[in-house]
């Protein structure tokens, strides 16, 4: 025990020489943020009378490092979930710009001068001298000036993914743009005529590229990323709105739950061992709440997940609640259980059963 304990102070003694540049070569020097319920605003029908419907996303962004490192671009992809949401256009579109303002003026000047002389000096006798001089001189100038495109770059880049079900925004850090603040992106999705909501995948990462000793080799570093699950909601159904609200909630006890659960894994350590653990905090933080991005991307099953088996029950309860709160907003678009049965009838002359959902049991 006492040897072991002398591993730990020399590892506590080495890694307190400069915890502080640890933790924030560890930590994101940019955070994200996204509402998690926004409105599909009705739009006219496209050339084939599909409905349209818009859909915008304020991603806003902060800088919390005190001196952050340069951020060269963002890429943020977005991909609907339901195979029925299909995407018909996007904004921002791809822009190019350029750090001079207006032409580029040349002027280029040609001159030729050709000069010709000749003089003769003489003398007579004793009495008088005389001196004979010629002098021509021929100069052409022609001058030419030109107004230049002058070059472009790459600000905005925008463009389909994944066959067409999906968008991707590649923005550059400018001099005509700054990647902080709030950007607003808009996607119009073609739906059914009955579509209610659908969940749409939203990731965000801010890159800088970093040079080398000697300037050869090139890096590419994550100054921070994020993923969101943003539901999209019929503008004006209040029961989709409802559902899609309660789906935020759930999201929201979801994340505190996961992060309650590792505050107090780490205050049930020892202190020795605490300190030890909090130098590693980004990492250790990250490998404990994976279950919570798998779950998010809806990725693993709460019931058979080895990681959420072993978490606390009212914390698998809360997982859970979140996989049900999903699936409801996930059956916005299916019948109605009376439509249901009435096309059953219809097309078999027989009754069938209605939907009903089997409440899960949690030991």
């Amino acid at each position: 025990m006492l040897r072991s304990l002398m591993v730990l102070s020399a590892i506590v003694f080495v890694q307190s020489a400069g915890p502080s540049k640890t933790l924030q070569a560890n930590g994101p020097e940019i955070t994200f943020d996204l509402p998690l319920v926004v409105a599909a605003v009705s739009n006219s029908c496209d050339s084939n009378g599909a409905r349209l419907v818009d859909v915008e996303l304020k991603l806003s962004s902060m800088i919390v490092a005190p001196e952050p490192k340069r951020i060269d671009q963002w890429i943020v992809r977005c991909q609907p979930r339901d195979r029925a949401m299909q995407i018909s256009d996007y904004a921002p579109q791809t822009e190019v710009a350029s750090p001079v303002q207006g032409p580029i003026q040349i002027k280029t000047t040609d001159e030729n001068a050709n000069t010709a002389g000749l003089s003769v000096n003489g003398a007579f006798s004793h009495f008088a001298s005389g001196s004979l001089g010629v002098d021509q001189s021929n100069k052409v100038t022609e001058s030419l000036q030109y107004d230049r495109v002058s070059a472009v770059q790459t600000v905005t880049a925008a463009g389909t993914i994944n066959r067409g079900r999906g968008v991707y925004f590649k923005l550059k850090w400018t001099e005509q743009q700054v990647l902080e603040g709030e950007k607003t992106f808009r996607l119009t999705f073609r739906v059914p005529d009955q579509w209610r909501g659908g969940l749409i995948d939203v990731s965000v990462i801010a890159q800088s590229e970093k040079k080398s000793f000697g300037g050869w080799d090139k890096e590419v570093v994550t100054l921070g990323n994020a993923h969101f699950v943003v539901a999209a909601y019929n503008d004006g159904d209040q029961t989709a709105f409802e559902v899609a609200k309660s789906l935020s909630n759930a999201e929201d006890a979801l994340r505190r739950a996961a992060i309650q659960h590792l505050k107090k894994r780490n205050d049930s350590l020892p202190s020795l061992v605490r300190s030890v653990t909090q130098i590693f905090d980004t990492k250790d933080r990250n490998r404990s709440i994976r279950w919570v991005e798998r779950l998010l991307l809806d990725n693993t099953n709460p019931y058979s997940d080895k990681e959420i088996l072993e978490l606390p029950v009212q914390t698998r309860v809360i997982a859970i609640d979140y996989c049900e709160a999903r699936e409801k907003f996930a059956r916005l678009n299916e019948p109605s259980p009376i439509e249901t049965t009435m096309s059953d009838v219809a097309d078999a002359g027989e009754p069938t059963k209605r939907y009903s959902a089997a409440k899960p049991v949690v030991e």
